[in-house]
């Protein structure tokens, strides 16, 4: 698959960039361009959250491969003191670098599907069930099992073609975190966000994926107590299973220690 990571820089979106990258061709948005050898392919769109539509455009510029699923892992976190008393500006600022972003991200995912972006694999089904279609004639007797056959084909194609959303939450979006309070407001918004999307799209597969313990490796970790964490291994494991096969996954899944 090509997959498109928003938040590539980041802790997380690195870590999966580089994990993913061994079996899946990997593009990141950028706000800025990495210093370092980065395991992505970076499109860089200072302002993509504002304008989601440059995302697609500069993917077109740089004749980017046709892309198959789209993760986002964007927000990040924080711990610090009670969410009332860091005012609405602070919750101003957590909104837009967090679910705005998660929005951006979806509409991105859609205008993607909307514009007839579609996967290679689906091309490749596609032919298939054309020739399937043409040696059908050659036979009386098999064309009823041949008709079968590109039906098949023809359905897969079709699921091939739907592009996968995939969004990163956490614990924070199920539990009130203190002093990460607006990271849990946001992070249970998210899901619905999902939701309400999934429901109105009939091109995009949304998913989700909760992690639901530290993610290791991570300085800010707080692993006081015997907190367990789980591995980036772990999580870009799941992504990849959630992402190669989304009809097996409802909507949110959760991936404990």
């Amino acid at each position: 698959m090509h997959i498109l990571i928003f938040g590539a820089s980041g802790h997380v979106g690195t870590g999966l960039a580089r994990h993913l990258s061994a079996s899946h061709r990997i593009t990141g948005v950028v706000r800025s361009q990495p210093v370092a050898r980065a395991p992505y392919a970076p499109v860089l769109v200072p302002d993509w959250v504002d304008r989601p539509r440059s995302v697609i455009d500069e993917l077109t510029r740089t004749d980017a491969q046709r892309v198959d699923a789209v993760i986002a892992a964007v927000g990040g976190w924080y711990v610090d003191e009670a969410m009332i008393d860091r005012g609405i500006a602070s919750f101003d600022k957590d909104y837009s670098s967090y679910l705005r972003s998660h929005f951006a991200a979806c509409a991105v995912t859609q205008a993607l599907a909307d514009s007839g972006t579609r996967t290679e694999a689906g091309a490749r089904a596609d032919a298939g069930a054309s020739a399937e279609a043409d040696r059908s004639a050659e036979s009386e007797a098999s064309a009823e099992a041949d008709r079968s056959a590109e039906s098949e084909a023809s359905a897969e194609a079709g699921r091939s073609e739907q592009i996968r959303h995939l969004t990163l939450n956490g614990v924070a979006s199920v539990e009130a975190c203190v002093g990460s309070g607006a990271i849990s407001v946001f992070g249970a918004a998210q899901e619905m966000l999902l939701r309400v999307a999934a429901a109105e799209s009939r091109s995009v597969l949304f998913r989700e994926l909760k992690v639901m313990a530290p993610i290791g490796g991570d300085d800010r970790n707080d692993l006081s107590g015997g907190v367990e964490t789980i591995g980036m291994s772990a999580v870009a494991d799941a992504a990849g299973e959630v992402l190669s096969r989304p009809g097996d996954f409802e909507l949110t899944t959760q991936l404990k220690v």
